[in-house]
């Protein structure tokens, strides 16, 4: 063999040897720049949270044919909750169980009442379920919210939405006869007009 096949031989192995040797490092490298680079985990607000820290929304994204997703798009496309103020005030809900790994699920509520002659009657309720993930990705944040949704139907009505964006600065929304609020327990089914406020609950006075 002459010098110039043995010369390229020995860069070859080198080059070879090099990147054995950096492959873990640059596979993280590349990972974390996949995260950043991915639009889907782009951080669209760190939103208040039960759990440590803010808890983050990030874009996501629904496949509706697969069913799957994730965060802010899955949230408003497949859910209908289509305010950031609304997911967060489900994140502050102190009712938060683990439910695996670093999951973690909130639980709220959603109410609709008619009120007539200063008496509020509860016309429906929505149990609201949020989960998030506290893994920290490569681009050191939370994954962050995974779902927010009304338990028992797919889509959210509308006045979900306004409830707890509404609730979430602690204040309630009305239209005619209509009050809209959100709660972190389940809602008292007779309230007095003036004890319609974020938060009622069993425990509001009663008539």
């Amino acid at each position: 063999m002459n010098r110039t096949k043995i010369a390229a031989v020995a860069i070859a192995a080198t080059a070879t040897l090099g990147s054995i040797g950096s492959s873990p490092a640059s596979a993280a490298a590349n990972e974390g720049a996949q995260v950043q680079a991915d639009p889907a985990y782009k951080i669209l607000k760190h939103l208040e949270y039960r759990g440590p820290g803010r808890v983050s929304l990030r874009l996501g994204y629904y496949n509706a044919a697969a069913d799957k997703g994730f965060g802010w798009t899955k949230v408003k496309k497949k859910h209908n909750i289509t305010k950031y103020s609304a997911v967060e005030y489900i994140a502050k809900s102190p009712v938060r169980e683990h439910i695996g790994g670093q999951s973690y699920r909130h639980t709220g509520y959603a109410g609709k009442y008619k009120c007539r002659n200063g008496v509020c009657e509860l016309v429906k309720q929505y149990k609201v379920l949020m989960t998030a993930n506290e893994k920290k990705l490569r681009d050191d944040h939370d994954k962050g919210v995974i779902t927010e949704y009304c338990v028992g139907i797919t889509r959210c009505p509308n006045w979900v939405t306004t409830a707890l964006a509404k609730s979430n600065r602690s204040s309630v929304a009305a239209e005619g006869d209509n009050k809209y609020v959100g709660a972190y327990k389940p809602f008292a089914r007779t309230v007095l007009s003036a004890d319609v406020k974020a938060g009622v609950n069993k425990n509001a006075a009663t008539r």
